[in-house]
């Protein structure tokens, strides 16, 4: 198991962080996010996403990713 943090830009409340987290642990292999709200991050755990696949959930939620 692995985790992975990425910038998530765009995200600015609570509800923010819930989409984003719902999204992105909905994605196979993913068994834990912690989204930081604070420092716009998203560590991902368990078998880490194609950063495609992450760019998309991230992207179904309202947000981008950042480069």
């Amino acid at each position: 198991m692995s985790t992975t943090t990425v910038t998530v830009n765009g995200m600015t409340c609570g509800c923010c962080v819930n989409k984003v987290r719902d999204k992105v642990g909905a994605l196979p292999g993913v068994t834990g996010v912690d989204v930081d709200l604070a420092a716009g991050t998203v560590a991902v755990a368990g078998t880490t996403p194609e950063r495609t696949a992450l760019a998309d959930a991230v992207t179904a939620a309202g947000f981008h990713l950042a480069d």
